[in-house]
């Protein structure tokens, strides 16, 4: 009732000044001042209008107090999520806990049953060769091994093929050759093994064979007696290079040293072939 009042006698003043000011000049202002008056007079119609009528605000200290509580809790549970945040990003960073492996077990081979295709994992055999009691002999036995006669052949590369022609025994290699003679140590003897390459196409073939890394260990009655000798023979089948003729043969050879008694008793004959750094168990017929 009282704002009323007030309200009517500011509107009341005004007019009376308005009509009385008519065909006066309006004041000059500064520009600051021109701001202040407008400020005054907003604040006047803020002041005593419905839309901004200054209430008094009746504030429980109860509920204030219990809404910090809640924003106190809430700051308490963001800071705790950080924390545990920040926990777990360390344990993700820790370099894990190496566990030393356990001893491996181990492997044993049921007796009689021998590798092969590893010369170097090769089993000792229980007696050594007769009449030589100094050497190891290994025996040897693969179910994988391929067949090699002058029936059955071998691929070794495109076109060429390899087969078995059979062995002899002697003291010299080659027997009636003035140059490139191998002569066996004494109290042994030389064995040659002969083979036969085979240009199955239908031009003239370079054959080098020096890139196969070709090695062999010889096996003699079922037994690895080791690696052959090493010769500079051009028809030494390790290390041949050379020219065939379309459907031509080259007969070329593996040599190796025996005792005196191994050359009376040769029953069967094999090789372990290294080619390309992989191995193959070879019988000889």
């Amino acid at each position: 009732m009282m704002k009323k009042r007030y309200l009517q006698a500011v509107l009341i003043v005004m007019t009376t000044l308005m009509m009385t000011g008519c065909g006066t000049k309006f004041p000059d202002l500064t520009e600051e001042q021109y701001k202040q008056t407008v400020e005054y007079a907003a604040g006047l119609l803020m002041k005593y209008s419905n839309n901004g009528q200054e209430r008094l605000v009746v504030v429980d200290a109860k509920e204030v107090l219990k809404e910090r509580q809640k924003e106190a809790a809430r700051a308490a549970e963001i800071e705790l999520a950080k924390e545990q945040a920040a926990k777990n990003s360390q344990k993700d960073q820790a370099p894990a806990q190496v566990q030393e492996p356990e001893p491996a077990l181990e492997k044993t081979e049921p007796e009689g049953q021998e590798l092969t295709t590893d010369p170097d994992a090769m089993t000792e055999g229980t007696e050594a060769t007769e009449g030589d009691s100094s050497e190891e002999a290994t025996e040897v036995s693969d179910p994988n091994a391929i067949t090699l006669s002058s029936d059955e052949s071998q691929e070794i590369m495109p076109d060429i093929f390899l087969s078995y022609q059979g062995y002899s025994v002697s003291s010299t290699y080659p027997e009636s050759s003035k140059s490139y003679v191998v002569n066996a140590d004494k109290s042994k003897r030389l064995l040659v093994l002969r083979f036969d390459l085979y240009n199955g196409s239908d031009t003239e073939k370079s054959v080098n064979l020096i890139p196969l890394g070709l090695s062999f260990k010889i096996i003699l009655n079922g037994k690895d007696i080791g690696y052959s000798s090493v010769t500079f023979l051009p028809n030494d089948l390790s290390s041949y290079s050379g020219n065939i003729d379309s459907r031509a043969h080259e007969s070329v050879v593996v040599l190796t040293q025996i005792s005196e008694k191994e050359a009376t008793k040769i029953e069967s004959l094999g090789m372990i072939a290294t080619i390309r750094g992989e191995t193959q168990t070879i019988v000889l017929k």
